[in-house]
């Protein structure tokens, strides 16, 4: 597998193809809650920090949710997970790139979650979706008090999909994958026919390109969703599914090794399932990316990628950091009154009035005249 930073053009018309069509099953993962919640890896050593947690590993989650289940009993993890996430407020949907809004804006029928908030069923709601929820019934507690949605003849669609939990929600407690013994008792009872995942969902992890978003290959959901669900199934029905990737080393860490790690990852994936491409970046990037390429792909006037033109692709955190970075607010006043923007209707603050004109001009697919007046007012700065 090659370790090129990003995908080939082939890779992403096929991806995007593969949305146009319905045929992409994202897997959402903790990484693209990172701008407003803290990491797993996070929790775990504050955790270990409050409760004197004895060994090395204190970034690993599961491993000290185990000790804290022992120390007290298996539902103090989890009621401390409930409790910060219960705290959390919502995301910014309108936001430039948001993740959650920008994979709700894809149309598909399935979302697959390891996490455990609502952000990715309220992002759908946000696009005018009815979603349904679904909570994987790994255990006999669920399989009890957890009536299936897709046993009544629901069938997800774009405009009614399904966002399934695959690691539970944290309004049910019972549900939470946590602790290295849920993970490996979540791992033999999926195997069990009487806990298997439903048809409908086998079929959108095989029928379909995934797209693993947010996720740590060393952490302990990529491991059970990849090796334990995905790489288990027959490589012969697979289609090109791409994850986004950035090394699990130190910022800080010297280019040679980097390049060591991303090659080694690069061989483990590509043995575990040749049909899988990696994207090496930042969750934001790749939405960035994947957002204008979809946008480009479908708003009038582009052409379809058989065909012909593509649509300039423009980095919104960039356009965003530009306006608030090298314009004061009186210039910003201006600049919207020139590209015939009601100003007055957007927020006061300048991140806010910023945000909130890409999102006026990005929705009349006028964004190119925003960088157009940019690089007038400030042909300095790049664009």
């Amino acid at each position: 597998m090659a370790t090129d930073s990003r995908l080939d053009e082939r890779d992403w018309e096929l991806l995007l193809q593969r949305i146009a069509d319905g045929k992409c099953t994202p897997l959402v993962g903790p990484g693209v809650s990172s701008s407003f919640m803290p990491l797993r890896t996070d929790i775990a050593q504050n955790w270990a920090h409050e409760h004197d947690y004895p060994l090395v590993d204190s970034g690993d989650l599961a491993r000290v949710a185990q000790y804290l289940a022992v120390k007290f009993d298996p539902y103090f993890p989890k009621e401390t997970l409930q409790r910060q996430i219960g705290s959390t407020s919502l995301p910014d949907f309108t936001a430039p790139n948001q993740p959650h809004a920008v994979l709700a804006s894809l149309d598909l029928p399935i979302y697959v979650t390891t996490n455990y908030d609502n952000f990715m069923v309220e992002a759908l709601k946000h696009r005018k979706k009815d979603p349904k929820v679904e909570l994987c019934r790994w255990n006999s507690a669920l399989k009890r008090s957890q009536i299936s949605v897709l046993e009544s003849g629901y069938e997800p669609t774009p405009a009614n999909p399904l966002v399934y939990h695959l690691n539970g929600h944290c309004e049910v407690l019972e549900s939470l994958v946590v602790t290295e013994d849920d993970y490996l008792d979540f791992l033999v009872n999926i195997s069990n026919a009487e806990f298997q995942l439903p048809s409908r969902i086998q079929r959108a992890l095989v029928g379909a390109s995934l797209l693993f978003i947010g996720y740590n290959p060393t952490d302990w959901d990529f491991r059970v969703l990849f090796r334990g669900l995905v790489a288990a199934t027959d490589a012969s029905l697979r289609r090109i599914s791409v994850t986004v990737q950035l090394p699990p080393v130190p910022t800080d860490t010297p280019a040679p090794t980097l390049q060591k790690v991303r090659e080694y990852l690069s061989e483990y994936f590509d043995l575990a399932d040749r049909h899988l491409r990696v994207y090496w970046g930042t969750v934001e990037e790749f939405m960035t990316e994947l957002n204008q390429r979809w946008q480009g792909k479908h708003s009038p006037g582009s052409r379809d990628a058989a065909g012909g033109d593509k649509a300039p692709l423009i980095d919104l955190i960039r356009l965003h950091r530009n306006l608030v970075g090298h314009f004061n607010r009186d210039e910003l006043r201006t600049l919207a009154f020139e590209l015939r923007v009601d100003y007055e209707n957007l927020p006061e603050a300048k991140e806010g009035f910023a945000r909130d004109l890409i999102v006026y001009l990005q929705h009349r697919k006028r964004l190119h005249e925003l960088v157009e007046a940019g690089r007038r007012w400030r042909p300095e700065v790049t664009w």
